[in-house]
């Protein structure tokens, strides 16, 4: 990545998607070169001195019950300048990807695509679409678990006691691969720039929410859930979500994702009835047919 302006990577990314709030050099600083699992790797074509397309490969540690780990690179920041379209380049930025890819040591890459861009990974790129992610509004109990909270702004983790709690990379996993956290990953990720996080700690459990507005309504968004000690049986998120819901102020909490330690119980979103329906597709550098994805929520990837 050493020939890669970041500050080009801004303006093509600002000028495809638009964002209400625009790519920032410290943003991309953060996504990627700071992340203690490496740094990205990147596929991009340049001309006539600008940046035409990109595609960015965040690394990630995964691990399966058997102990295995794997590194896939999270596909990011797909984009191809509106006036390079019709030229090939969306299949020649993702195989320039590949090579960086396979450079940087990864195992493959794991794609979050809209349901607009997953049939050409899909179809015409030979990636492999898995198991959809349901979108709920979580059941809330009528008792809530004491949480104790933390609100997360830039670089705050490495100062709060509430890391010191956590080792959670000896958690038992049940069978397929689940993303690895540790305090050094969980306090690169809370210290994205510009987020708004809020860290609620009980005896087992902890978790990470944020919250948005839709329509004026305000809701709270559960981005992640961790026991603290590792359990047999799933925890109902009920109690914890109430919680949570108390704690904003709202009657709604959303989860996208799946997750082995917890049972998420609660009102599944129809997927016609979602603004953008959200694919997760797979591409391995060498094969693995057996690929199977036992976790994965809103933290994992760059959505908040």
């Amino acid at each position: 990545m050493e020939n890669l302006d970041l500050l080009l990577t801004a303006d093509l990314l600002n000028d495809v998607f638009d964002p209400k709030t625009s790519v920032t050099l410290e943003y991309l600083e953060w996504q990627y070169r700071k992340n203690p699992a490496g740094s990205a790797c990147v596929g991009y074509l340049h001309e006539q001195g600008k940046q035409i397309s990109n595609y960015a490969l965040i690394p990630k540690f995964f691990k399966n019950h058997l102990g295995e780990k794997i590194t896939l690179g999270l596909g990011v920041d797909l984009a191809v300048s509106p006036n390079s379209r019709g030229k090939g380049l969306f299949r020649k930025t993702i195989e320039k990807s590949y090579e960086a890819g396979i450079d940087g040591n990864l195992d493959g890459i794991l794609g979050i695509a809209n349901s607009q861009s997953s049939p050409r990974m899909t179809g015409a790129m030979g990636w492999r679409k898995l198991q959809p992610l349901d979108l709920k509004l979580l059941k809330l109990s009528k008792s809530a678990v004491d949480l104790k909270t933390f609100r997360m702004g830039f670089d705050q983790f490495k100062q709060s006691e509430a890391k010191e709690v956590f080792d959670f990379e000896t958690l038992s996993l049940t069978s397929g691969f689940s993303p690895i956290w540790n305090s050094e990953l969980l306090a690169w990720r809370l210290s994205r720039p510009g987020s708004d996080y809020y860290l609620h700690v009980s005896e087992s459990a902890f978790l990470v929410s944020t919250k948005v507005s839709f329509g004026g309504l305000k809701i709270a968004v559960l981005l992640k859930a961790l026991p603290i000690n590792s359990k047999e049986t799933l925890i109902p998120i009920a109690p914890f979500a109430a919680g949570i819901a108390k704690y904003h102020r709202t009657p709604f909490i959303t989860y996208w994702g799946k997750n082995q330690h917890f049972e998420m119980n609660g009102i599944k979103v129809p997927r016609k009835l979602q603004p953008s329906p959200l694919d997760l597709v797979v591409y391995f550098f060498e094969k693995n047919n057996n690929f199977l994805l036992n976790e994965f929520e809103l933290l994992d990837f760059d959505a908040f």
